[in-house]
């Protein structure tokens, strides 16, 4: 349980930041793809009122005061770099069943900045980071981990639900 989102950004890092073939390069929609983007969501389905504001959120960003600086640089030769100081570790705990009461045990890290570069192609909508797929929308990239989000007993020793989180890059 303890630094889960700090295991997160561990998977994120092995998975999306493994070396893929350059003669797998789909560089079509590369120009499009080229420059910044920002992390502007952790999306989670239902969301929660972590921050006790009375207002539920999907978006865990809307929810916790950590600190956050997340960027995405694709340059046009498909190489891709990660630039990220938000690693919050969140622990979620259903109380009451019945009334959907939770605890949230929120820890900010605010050491250090996870830097990391791999290649990416681009087909179509989708674009493969490593071995991680991620949609295009516009100007949105959404990255999905399945079962990332654990719901805990009230004692933390069994995992209730697994919740799938959704980053959201925006195009700056």
């Amino acid at each position: 349980m303890n630094k889960l989102l700090l295991n997160l950004c561990a998977a994120f890092v092995l998975v999306c930041f493994t070396s893929c073939s350059a003669d797998d390069m789909q560089d079509s929609n590369n120009s499009s793809i080229t420059g910044v983007w920002k992390l502007t969501a952790w999306n989670i389905e239902g969301g929660f009122d972590i921050n006790n504001d009375g207002m539920v959120s999907a978006n865990l960003l809307n929810e916790i005061e950590c600190s956050r600086n997340e960027t995405l640089f694709f340059d046009n030769n498909g190489i891709v770099s990660l630039n990220t100081t938000f690693n919050p570790d969140i622990g979620i705990a259903l109380l009451n069943e019945t009334t959907n009461i939770f605890r949230f045990d929120i820890a900010c890290d605010t050491e250090g900045v996870i830097s990391l570069a791999t290649e990416y192609t681009v087909k179509d909508s989708v674009m493969t980071i490593g071995e991680s797929e991620a949609m295009i929308e516009g100007n949105q990239i959404y990255l999905v981990f399945e079962g990332r989000i654990k719901i805990y007993n009230e004692d933390f020793t069994e995992v209730l639900e697994a919740k799938d989180l959704t980053l959201v890059y925006d195009k700056q």
